[in-house]
């Protein structure tokens, strides 16, 4: 009895495991790892020189005694150690705060930890305890994530975390330098998520048919958000600052060659390459996957049920954008709700409708996003790339970088 091809389930299909095969990954691993120290320490400094000293000057410290008020109840409540920077040593009195003032302050204790903020007002100096100093935590957060994502993802995470640095990097070393030199902001993130989207894909999946349709598709669904985020800022007339009070102060601690609004649309596009990235490396993978299940189906059916999947990856995706808009404007939402204002009235302010453009926009490119990347790996399916050696089904390379 002849056989069909290899369905999925068959004993002689491979399996991967996580780690094995170090040869295959080395070499995306070293060319992320040399990408990624270039950037960091060989990179020149991109940012401007000031043009005026600092308003406010952060230190790191810790608290070493509580001092009584005094007897109007106005001086120093606190006594400080600065341990880290030019002036550690130094022992100051201030004042106890924390993210919202003194009207909310942490739970401080002798020896805690804290970011010390030192103002020059036009009379004096004010020195405070502005926040307790959280890296700690967070380290121990970072390392529970990486720890995870490499014992799940195996190479593959690995290679994963390293692109996710490449991007922090990128953002760090190249892009807020040139948004603080005066660039312009939208052509800044575009050009930057292009090159990280480029880095993140080669470094996490290879150079194959796969990467190259994840990446039109993602490149197409981008431009069209940001050709929409710009036509309806245009359209929804709004102001410089676009509700903002990030912007405005901005604007207070005399930034004044920064595009406000260019970078309130590069955030849009960067707000929405995070879930590009995985709507269309997923769609590219689904149809590789279908393909490599069924190699006798058409493109038309391989791309159609392709799609089958994309539908309900749309549906879960935008929701999920939606959720992330919502998640961060809820405290606006509910201060609006409590004043029992017209739902309509209140969406029409700049504060709310800047939002709202930016989930819509956002998920616009994301339903798009799927059938363009569908349709273009479907045309590539068992298409030889350049400069790509075109094997057999029996020598065929496996996922990304590595070769059996």
């Amino acid at each position: 009895m002849s056989h069909g091809p290899a369905r999925i389930g068959e004993p002689d299909e491979p399996v991967e495991v996580p780690f094995r095969g170090l040869r295959r990954n080395a070499r995306a691993l070293a060319g992320g790892l040399i990408l990624l120290l270039a950037i960091a320490f060989l990179l020149p400094d991109l940012t401007p020189p000031p043009t005026q000293p600092a308003a406010v000057e952060l230190l790191r410290g810790e608290i070493v005694e509580f001092l009584p008020n005094g007897a109007d109840g106005t001086g120093p409540d606190v006594r400080l150690l600065v341990t880290a920077g030019p002036r550690a040593g130094e022992t100051l009195d201030g004042f106890l705060e924390g993210p919202s003032g003194a009207e909310d302050l942490p739970r401080y204790e002798v020896g805690d930890e804290v970011v010390i903020s030192v103002s020059e007002e036009p009379d004096a100096t004010v020195i405070s305890v502005a926040d307790l100093y959280r890296i700690p935590v967070l380290a121990v957060l970072l390392g529970i994530f990486a720890v995870a994502v490499t014992v799940v993802g195996g190479w593959r995470g690995v290679r994963s975390l390293i692109a996710l640095a490449l991007t922090f990097a990128v953002l760090i070393k190249i892009v807020v330098p040139l948004i603080l030199a005066g660039r312009d902001p939208v052509w800044v993130a575009i050009l930057a998520a292009t090159g990280v989207t480029i880095a993140s894909f080669l470094l996490t999946e290879g150079f194959r048919a796969q990467t190259l349709a994840a990446a039109v598709g993602t490149f197409a669904s981008l431009a069209l958000v940001a050709g929409l985020a710009i036509m309806f800022d245009e359209l929804a007339r709004f102001t410089q600052f676009r509700g903002s009070e990030d912007a405005t102060f901005l604007q207070a601690v005399g930034l004044p060659d920064i595009d406000i609004g260019g970078l309130l649309l590069a955030g849009i596009i960067f707000g929405a390459l995070g879930i590009l990235d995985d709507v269309t490396m997923t769609q590219a993978a689904t149809v590789t996957e279908l393909n490599e299940a069924s190699p006798s189906i058409s493109r038309v059916v391989l791309a159609k049920r392709a799609m089958n999947v994309g539908r309900s990856h749309i549906s879960a995706t935008v929701n999920t954008l939606f959720l992330a808009y919502v998640g961060a404007s809820l405290p606006l939402i509910v201060l609006f709700a409590a004043g029992r204002q017209d739902p309509l009235l209140t969406a029409s302010m700049e504060v709310v409708a800047v939002e709202i453009v930016r989930a819509v926009v956002g998920s616009i490119g994301i339903v798009l996003a799927v059938p363009l990347t569908t349709a273009v790996a479907a045309a590539l399916v068992d298409r030889s790339l350049p400069f790509r050696r075109r094997q057999g089904t029996a020598g065929r390379s496996a996922r990304g970088w590595d070769r059996r």
